[in-house]
C-alpha cells in the first residue's frame, strides 16, 4: 500500500479540523478521569515515494496532551526517533491507521532497538469494518471514508495522528452497541497472534478478559447457524485459526447482509480469504437434507417466490427431462455455471438472471453486471423491477445527464445496487471502471448474447471486448459466472459464441436450447 493510497489525500479536509490544538477526544475522558484507553501513542508516518524513507512523522499522547513532530528545528531522524521513544515511556499501546502494515516495518528498519516497537498495537484500519460494517461509505463518522483517513491535501502526520484518534473515539462508542457474541467472537478472532493491543481494546468493551475457545466456538456458531451453510460451518470451524481476521470480517459483513452493504474494497484486496469465506458459507449449495439455509435459498423456485411472488416458472419451453427451460437455466446460474440460454422472445429470459442476481446479492453482496445492447431494453428492466418493489437495478448509458450518472455510479459504488446493466460500450468509461473495481462482480450477463457474433444479425464489435474485460477484471481468480441470453441463434452464430469464451476465458458454456 502506497503512502498516498494510505492517507487519501484527495478527500477535502472537514471544517472542524481547523484547530489542531487541545482537542479532547470524548472516549479518552470519562466524568473528568483519565480513560484506560487513554494511555496510548497515536502515530503517523509520511514516506517518499521515491526513496521509500520516512520523510516525517509524529506522535500525540491523548492522557498527557503532549505531540511531537518531524521535521523540526534542531532535530535529525534518529534525534527525532530517541524523543518519540521517550514520548512513548508510560504508554499502554501504539495507535495508528495501517499501523499494523505501514507504520510499524518502516519504524521497525529504521531504527530496530526503538523501545516503542515492543508496545502492542491498535489499527483503527482494521478495526473500522467491525464497527461499522453496514456500509464503509454510509455510516456517519466523521474525516474516514474508504479504508483512508479524510484530510487535506497537505501531508501533516500530526493531523492524521488526531484524526485517528477520533476514528478510534467513533470506532469505541460503535463497537459498544455491537451483539455480545459478535464482541466475544471478535476479541477471540484479533487476538491469535500478538493481538494484545486489540485484547485491551475489547476487553475494555466487554468487561470481561479474552474468552475461551469453547465459548468463542460457541458465539461464532450463534452468528453462523441459520444464516448459512451447515456443512460449510463445521469445516471453517475446523480450521479457524489460518483466517482470523478474514472470519472477523466475514461475520461483520454477515450481520448487516441483505441491506445495501459491501464489504470494503481494501478487505476483500488485502484480506481476499474474507469474501470467499462469505461466498462458501451462503452462496455455496450443500446436499444435506436438515440443511435449511440451502433447502431455501438455493432453491430458484422458492426464490422466485421470494422476489416476484410467482409459485412456478412458465412450464414452457422445457428442457429434455421436461422441466421448464427458464428454470433450468436459473438452477445453473445460481449455481455458477457457465450458461447460454436460448429461449423465444416472451419466455422471460430476464427473470433468468434477476433471480441469481438478486439472490447472490442478498447472500454475498455481489453485484451483477448485464451487458445489453439497446436503452429501452435497460430501461424496461429497471421499471418493471421497481414495479415490484425492487429498486436496487440501475442503468448506466449514454442519454443520462451529468447528475444522473454520477448518482446511477454512486449507488453502485455505495452497494445500492444489485444489477447493473450498461451498454457494452460503457465498459470504455474510465469512471465505470473504476466504480466496477470496488465491488465484487457475483456473475456476468450478456442479454441479446447473438450480438457477439460476426454472424449475428446485429452485430455490435464493443462486444467482442466483454471478455477482455471479464478476464482482467478476475485477475488470477476464476471467471464469475457468466450467462449469455438470446432469442434466436443459428448454429454457426451459438458455435462462435461458446468458442468466443472458451478462447477468452478458457470455460465451457453449457448450452440450453429452447
Amino acid at each position: 500500500m502506497t503512502t498516498q493510497e494510505k492517507k487519501g489525500d484527495e478527500h477535502d479536509a472537514s471544517r472542524d479540523l481547523s484547530q489542531r490544538q487541545g482537542r479532547r477526544y470524548s472516549i479518552f475522558s470519562v466524568n473528568g478521569t483519565s480513560h484506560p484507553l487513554s494511555h496510548c501513542l497515536s502515530l503517523d508516518l509520511e514516506v517518499g515515494i521515491q526513496n521509500r524513507r520516512i520523510r516525517s512523522f509524529a506522535g500525540v499522547r491523548p492522557d498527557t496532551e503532549q505531540a511531537l513532530t518531524f521535521p523540526s528545528a534542531r532535530r535529525n531522524l534518529a534525534w527525532a526517533l530517541n524523543e518519540l521513544d521517550d514520548l512513548a515511556d508510560g504508554a499502554d499501546f501504539l495507535l495508528g491507521h495501517n499501523i499494523i502494515d505501514f507504520d510499524l516495518p518502516y519504524l521497525q528498519a529504521t531504527n530496530p532497538i526503538l523501545r516503542l516497537l515492543r508496545l502492542p498495537a491498535v489499527d483503527t484500519l482494521r478495526l473500522n469494518p467491525l464497527a461499522f460494517p453496514r456500509n464503509p461509505y454510509h455510516h456517519l463518522v466523521k474525516h474516514y471514508q474508504d479504508g483512508q483517513l479524510r484530510r487535506g491535501r497537505i501531508n501533516d502526520p500530526e493531523l492524521d495522528a488526531r484524526l485517528t484518534l477520533q476514528v478510534f473515539d467513533n470506532q469505541l462508542v460503535a463497537l459498544r452497541d455491537a451483539q455480545p457474541d459478535l464482541l466475544a467472537a471478535w476479541h477471540w478472532l484479533a487476538t491469535m497472534d500478538e493481538g494484545a493491543g486489540f485484547d485491551k481494546v475489547f476487553s475494555f468493551l466487554r468487561d470481561s478478559p479474552r474468552p475461551s475457545d469453547s465459548r468463542a466456538h460457541e458465539a461464532i456458531r450463534s452468528r453462523l447457524e441459520g444464516a448459512s451453510c451447515k456443512r460449510q460451518i463445521r469445516e471453517i470451524e475446523s480450521n479457524i485459526s489460518r483466517r482470523s481476521w478474514e472470519l472477523s470480517y466475514a461475520l461483520a459483513w454477515m450481520s448487516v447482509a441483505g441491506g445495501n452493504s459491501v464489504m470494503p474494497p481494501w478487505v476483500r484486496h488485502q484480506f481476499p480469504e474474507a469474501g470467499r469465506l462469505v461466498r462458501r458459507l451462503r452462496d455455496t449449495a450443500c446436499s444435506e437434507s436438515d440443511c435449511d439455509w440451502c433447502r431455501k435459498r438455493h432453491n430458484a423456485q422458492k426464490e422466485l417466490k421470494r422476489w416476484f411472488g410467482f409459485n412456478d416458472f412458465r412450464p414452457e419451453p422445457s428442457d429434455e427431462d421436461g422441466h421448464p427451460l427458464q428454470q433450468t437455466i436459473a438452477e445453473a446460474a445460481m449455481s455458477g455455471e457457465y450458461v447460454l440460454g436460448i429461449l423465444p422472445t416472451g419466455a422471460g429470459k430476464s427473470v433468468c438472471y434477476q433471480v441469481p442476481a438478486l439472490s447472490r446479492y442478498d447472500k454475498t453482496g455481489a453485484l451483477t453486471v448485464v451487458i445489453s445492447p439497446l436503452v429501452a431494453l435497460m430501461a424496461d428492466q429497471v421499471a418493471g423491477l421497481e414495479a415490484r418493489g425492487i429498486g436496487s437495478c440501475v442503468t448506466v448509458n449514454g442519454l443520462l445527464s451529468m447528475p444522473e450518472r454520477a448518482d446511477a455510479l454512486d449507488r453502485v459504488r455505495l452497494g445500492d445496487a444489485s444489477i447493473l446493466l450498461i451498454s457494452p460500450e460503457q465498459l470504455r468509461s474510465v469512471s465505470l471502471r473504476r466504480v466496477l473495481s470496488r465491488r465484487e462482480i457475483g456473475a456476468w450477463v450478456l442479454d441479446e448474447a447473438h450480438c457477439l457474433s460476426r454472424w449475428g444479425h446485429d452485430f455490435r464489435p464493443d462486444y467482442r471486448y466483454v471478455g477482455r474485460f471479464i478476464r482482467e477484471k478476475a485477475g488470477d481468480e476464476p471467471p464469475p459466472p457468466v450467462l449469455c441470453l438470446t432469442a434466436t441463434a443459428k448454429p454457426d452464430v451459438v458455435s462462435e459464441i461458446v468458442e468466443y469464451f472458451n478462447k477468452e476465458l478458457s470455460i465451457q458454456l453449457r448450452v440450453f436450447d429452447g
